[in-house]
């Protein structure tokens, strides 16, 4: 049985902060109709499962409706989840349990979104195979650090794309 492969798609600021110390995402640039996405729609046609925390899962909802609808989703949670939109599932097994089931469903892509203590826990697992990151050029100061108290992992650069509006990507995978 083949693991799914697990992408790490996520923005930082320039000093590794994945929001504010509110938990604000105000920082991050805002795509426009018909403007860039920084390859989000050719990366999310190539998934089929989300993962993600609970907090993340909150900060989703308070968006509007549902937008990942039609693709099966899976939330790090202990407590119920409320408003839950179809192909959600609250979860609280370990990382790898959860990517051995997936595997069984015959999933092939994860996307692991957010927050940092989801994050952490698949990366501490060594279940992360490649990331793309999204380096926003704005510096926090403070925050919630998206790799903090992880091991070492050796990167290979797949490839980098910078954009018009100083946005830096980095695309690496498992060295």
């Amino acid at each position: 049985m083949t693991l799914p492969k697990v992408t790490l798609y996520i923005a930082t600021s320039l000093d590794d902060h994945i929001a504010g110390p509110d938990g604000g995402l105000e920082w991050l640039p805002q795509p426009q109709a018909g403007g860039e996405d920084y390859g989000y729609a050719a990366f999310y046609a190539g998934i089929d499962t989300l993962v993600m925390g609970r907090t993340t899962y909150a900060q989703v909802q308070g968006f509007g409706d549902w937008p990942y609808a039609g693709k099966e989703t899976h939330v790090f949670t202990h407590r119920p989840l409320e408003r839950v939109p179809e192909g959600v599932h609250a979860t609280a097994c370990e990382p790898q349990a959860l990517l051995q089931r997936l595997a069984q469903a015959g999933r092939r892509h994860v996307w692991l979104v957010g927050g940092a203590r989801t994050v952490q826990d698949w990366l501490n697992a060594g279940l992360v195979d490649e990331f793309i990151v999204s380096v926003a050029p704005m510096v926090l100061g403070s925050g919630i650090s998206l790799f903090a108290g992880v091991p070492p992992i050796r990167l290979r650069l797949l490839d980098s794309h910078t954009f018009p509006d100083g946005l830096v990507q980095l695309h690496y995978a498992r060295a």
